[in-house]
């Protein structure tokens, strides 16, 4: 049996077998899926649907307002400043981005897709997170006399909505191997890491002038004061964020009530504890403290998703069953056996002028019982003898889901 072939006798109770044309979903264990030779497994790629187009236009647009930003930068303060930033904000990214792939829920996240997340924290929540819409709640939070509260609402509200819609795209585009709750936690903390170098690097360029010294020992305080004092801040919030889209997408047996729960609570979560992160504060002593308490609850909430995460994945884990992934096909059509010559019932096969066709010296195949076809009919003769299971596979019985829609998340949990 291959791993990507169901019947009946292979459904669960209760499911009924895909009709032809209907897309079914396979999970498979990657070694299991691996031990197949590249030539008779299916190839495992990214979706192209309306989430790809939306990610692909958004992060190109993102991309040209970065490289308008940073142009600006080379003519003032300079090409040396904006060299220097870059090199310790992609020093900064490769640790913190190694950090997290040694991480068991990151396990079996391809480097493109978490390059591609990476890359939207850095473009398309740019984008969004600048919007005019930020401008006008600063300007509210004003004339509303709660100047403390203008960097919260221009910020931290328009930022988290970005880097939410950017999870949700990556969990649509990559579901292929993101197919866990715990997947959101990832992408939301690839995503968080793109937008906190980015804006450090802005941030390094942009203040380094107002440096008493030099440009340069200008760029090494900023880095140094937002990664001693706010280490992995977007980071946090976006992993909190995410987690809830994760688990809203992939959780299984939940309502829609209870998914957009998620949702709301995380997305809730990342917000404020941005939000508090963004006050402004009369003393120096009352703003430290707004930075530690916010930063703390933070980070014990997302260690907590990541503790209860990996204790979830982890007993798959052990038996080689995780990570896994979801194999997308339509199923086809019938053969339509009525036309098959040489199957009993069925006209035999004519020569030249209408004669039989000469009989072969060597000796016919068995031939199948009525109304039925050999198992290897229609495909290569290597794919008759696939090999042995695993010994790592938990169950005779895969998981199988029946979607009518695919790009519908209401659709990828088993019915």
């Amino acid at each position: 049996m291959q791993p990507d072939q169901h019947n009946a006798d292979h459904q669960h109770p209760g499911q009924q077998s895909p009709a032809p044309g209907d897309w079914q979903v396979t999970e498979v264990p990657r070694p299991y899926h691996d031990a197949f030779p590249k030539d008779q497994r299916p190839r495992l790629r990214p979706a192209w649907d309306v989430f790809t187009w939306t990610y692909i236009l958004l992060t190109l647009g993102g991309l040209a307002l970065a490289a308008f930003v940073m142009i600006g930068y080379l003519v003032f303060p300079g090409p040396a400043v904006i060299a220097l930033s870059l090199g310790i904000g992609a020093v900064y990214l490769a640790l913190v981005w190694f950090g997290m792939s040694r991480l068991l829920i990151y396990r079996g996240t391809p480097m493109l897709l978490a390059f591609a997340a990476i890359v939207w924290g850095g473009t398309g929540a740019l984008l969004i997170g600048v919007s005019p819409t930020a401008g006008h709640l600063m300007e509210l939070a004003h004339d509303l006399g709660v100047p403390e509260i203008s960097m919260s609402l221009g910020g931290a509200y328009t930022e988290e909505l970005a880097k939410g819609l950017g999870v949700w795209l990556l969990l649509q585009i990559g579901r292929t191997w993101w197919n866990r709750p715990w997947h959101g936690l990832v992408a939301g903390m690839l995503v968080g890491l793109g937008f906190e170098v980015f804006e450090n690097v802005m941030y390094a360029a942009m203040l380094a002038v107002i440096h008493p010294a030099s440009d340069v020992s200008g760029v090494l305080d900023i880095w140094i004061m937002r990664t001693v004092f706010g280490p992995f801040m977007h980071v946090i919030f976006s992993g909190l964020v995410g987690y809830g889209i994760g688990v809203a997408v992939f959780g299984r047996g939940l309502s829609r009530t209870r998914r957009l729960g998620w949702i709301l609570c995380c997305g809730f979560a990342g917000f404020f504890f941005h939000a508090c992160w963004n006050l402004i504060m009369d003393s120096v002593a009352a703003q430290l403290t707004v930075y530690a308490v916010s930063w703390s609850a933070a980070a014990a909430l997302l260690v907590t998703a990541i503790v209860r995460s990996t204790r979830e994945a982890r007993p798959a884990a052990r038996v080689g069953a995780y990570p896994v992934v979801s194999i997308y096909r339509k199923v086809p059509e019938p053969l339509p056996i009525g036309h098959l010559p040489g199957l009993p019932g069925q006209p035999a096969q004519q020569g030249w002028q209408g004669q039989p066709a000469q009989q072969s010296w060597q000796a016919a195949p068995p031939q199948p019982q009525a109304g039925h076809l050999p198992e290897s009919f229609g495909r290569p003769h290597r794919d008759a003898h696939p090999p042995e299971r695993p010994t790592t596979w938990p169950s005779e019985r895969p998981t199988t889901w029946r979607s009518e829609n695919p790009n519908d998340p209401e659709e990828f949990g088993p019915r």
